[in-house]
């Protein structure tokens, strides 16, 4: 399955993705959903929304507890790529985290392994535009990212010109073309 949630009039995308995926886990037996922020300071509002919204949690990559202050932060690549590394049930249904991530080829390749094995049998990308550069270090990570279900999810698909749409439709499993072909038969040059 693979959905794209496109509009600019804040019409409830992030509700209708967290009902998604708790539909699926539901109905399915979905282990996890991953939850790719295109904009890293929403995180938190992601984690807030969900558990709001449904009876789930959340847990964003890399969170990590100060010893003496007991206050938490967010770790860094490498404690990511631990967390990926050790994720099991105890984790909750859904992981958060940021696009930029994705340009890590380590958590890139685990994530891609993640889903071949079911272990993240969804993903939901928030402000997909933001990844739809299938050369990009993050595009190229996305792609790798290949879960039973996707959902992107985007106010603005077309930024500027159609090939804005190529990342987002290539990722979806919409567009089987590659992107000479897609800019031959969507483009006009000169």
């Amino acid at each position: 399955d693979s959905f794209l949630l496109a509009d600019s009039m804040g019409l409830g995308k992030t509700l209708q993705a967290i009902n998604i995926a708790c539909i699926k886990k539901k109905l399915y037996n979905y282990n996890h959903c991953l939850i790719v922020c295109g904009v890293n300071s929403v995180k938190g509002n992601w984690k807030h929304e969900i558990e709001k919204h449904s009876s789930e949690k959340a847990y964003i990559l890399g969170t990590r507890i100060r010893k003496k202050s007991k206050k938490m932060y967010i770790g860094s690549t490498q404690d990511k790529l631990d967390d990926l590394n050790s994720l099991n049930d105890s984790y909750p249904y859904f992981i958060i985290t940021n696009v930029e991530t994705l340009r890590d080829k380590k958590i890139s390749a685990k994530l891609a392994k993640l889903c071949d094995n079911n272990t993240i049998s969804m993903c939901v990308v928030d402000e997909m535009h933001k990844a739809s550069n299938t050369t990009s270090q993050q595009g190229k990570g996305l792609m790798k990212v290949q879960p039973k279900c996707k959902i992107a999810m985007t106010g603005t698909p077309v930024m500027n010109k159609p090939l804005d749409c190529y990342g987002i439709l290539k990722w979806l499993g919409y567009e089987n073309h590659n992107l000479t072909q897609f800019k031959q038969h969507h483009c006009i040059f000169g």
